[in-house]
C-alpha cells in the first residue's frame, strides 16, 4: 500500500521504542507516557500501513518482519536527523583561562569587563584571582595580570599599566578643619593600612610631617576594606589609581593631600611562554590595552584639575 503522506512521527518514535525495549510498557516508562498512548500509536501505523506491526499474545508480545523493517527506517532516519541538527549548532565559544591580581580583577578590570562581552559575545572568560598575586600561576592558564616588577620565567611578559599611590579619605572627613588638612591630623586609630604599614611611613617621610605615626592604626588584607572603611568616614587609607578608580569617579572618595608617590611595581599581562597565541587572546589583550589608554586619560585630566584647584 502506497502512502499518500509520510506517517506520523511521533508514531514512529514510538515504534522505535517497542522495538527496542520489546514491550509496550516498557516503552511507555521510557517516553515518560502511558502505555494506553503507546498502544494507541502503534494503532495508527497499523492502521495507515494497513498491516500488522506486532503480534500480540497473552503477555507479550512478537515484532513482525515488517514491523521490523519499518522500526530499523526509522531509527536511521532519526538518527541522521540528530547527527545533522548536532552539525548545524553554533560552534562552542572560544574560552580564554584569566587569572588575575585580586584588586586588579575586582576593582578594575570587573567593572569593564561588560564592555568586553557585548564586543565578542563569543568568547567566554573564566577568571581566577589571587591576592597580591606577584608570579605566574602554577595551574594552566592562558593570560595572567600580575603585580610585580617582572623577570619571571616561563613566561611571556609586557608592561600593562604603572600605578601612582596616594592618601583617600570621605569628602567630608577633615570637615572641622579651616585650613589644609595634614598627615598629623589624622588621629592614630584612623590610619589604615593596606596589607603593609610601608605607604605610610613613605608618606610620613616624603612630607616630612613627623606628627604622623606610620605605626598606628590598622591593617586590612584587603584594598576592597581598606576603600570601604575610608569611604564611610573610619579613618584615612592609602588609595591607587588603579583600586580607587570607581571611588574617585563617584566622589565617595577624595585626595586631601598633595602628595602622591610612584609604585616600583607595576601590572604585566603575561601569558605561557611555551603556549601560541589564540584568537580570543589577542582580541582580548587588545581590548584590554584600549582600556588602560582610556584610564590613562582620566588620571592626566584628573590631576590636571587637582593641581588648577591648589592654584
Amino acid at each position: 500500500m502506497q502512502l499518500k503522506k509520510l506517517p506520523n512521527l511521533n508514531a514512529l518514535k514510538v515504534l522505535v521504542a517497542v522495538a527496542r525495549d520489546g514491550s509496550f510498557s516498557k516503552a511507555a516508562d521510557s517516553l515518560g507516557v502511558t502505555q494506553s498512548a503507546v498502544s494507541k500509536q502503534i494503532a495508527v501505523l497499523e492502521s495507515d500501513f494497513g498491516r500488522p506491526l506486532f503480534l500480540r499474545f497473552h503477555r507479550r508480545i512478537e515484532i513482525t518482519p515488517f514491523g521490523r523493517h519499518l522500526a530499523d527506517l526509522a531509527f536511521d532516519a532519526f538518527e541522521r536527523i540528530e547527527t545533522g541538527m548536532q552539525m548545524t549548532k553554533a560552534p562552542p565559544p572560544e574560552q580564554i583561562r584569566l587569572w588575575g591580581d585580586a584588586d586588579f580583577t575586582e576593582l578594575w578590570l570587573f567593572p569593564r569587563l561588560s564592555r568586553f562581552e557585548a564586543l565578542f559575545p563569543d568568547i567566554r572568560i573564566s577568571i581566577t584571582v589571587d591576592v597580591g598575586m606577584s608570579a605566574p600561576p602554577s595551574s594552566p592558564y592562558d593570560l595572567a595580570i600580575i603585580w610585580g616588577r617582572g623577570g619571571w620565567k616561563d613566561c611571556l611578559y609586557e608592561a600593562l599599566m604603572t600605578n601612582t599611590v596616594f592618601p583617600v579619605a570621605a569628602p567630608d572627613y577633615f570637615r572641622a578643619l579651616d585650613r589644609a588638612p595634614q598627615l598629623s591630623d589624622i588621629p592614630e586609630n584612623h590610619l589604615i593600612h593596606d596589607q603593609t604599614r610601608f605607604w605610610w611611613r613613605a608618606f610620613r617621610d616624603a612630607i616630612g610631617d613627623r606628627g604622623l605615626n606610620p605605626e598606628a592604626g590598622r591593617i586590612y588584607n584587603r584594598s576592597r576594606l581598606c576603600l570601604e572603611a575610608a569611604a564611610r568616614g573610619h579613618g584615612v587609607t592609602i588609595g591607587d589609581e588603579v583600586s580607587t578608580l570607581r571611588h574617585l569617579e563617584n566622589g565617595s572618595l577624595v585626595c586631601p593631600f598633595d602628595a602622591k608617590l610612584p609604585s616600583p611595581e607595576a601590572y604585566f599581562l603575561v601569558r605561557p611562554k611555551d603556549s601560541s597565541e589564540t584568537e580570543a587572546s589577542k582580541r582580548f589583550a587588545e581590548w584590554l590595552a584600549s582600556e588602560v589608554e582610556e584610564h590613562r586619560r582620566f588620571f592626566q585630566a584628573f590631576w590636571r584639575r587637582k593641581k588648577r584647584r591648589k592654584t
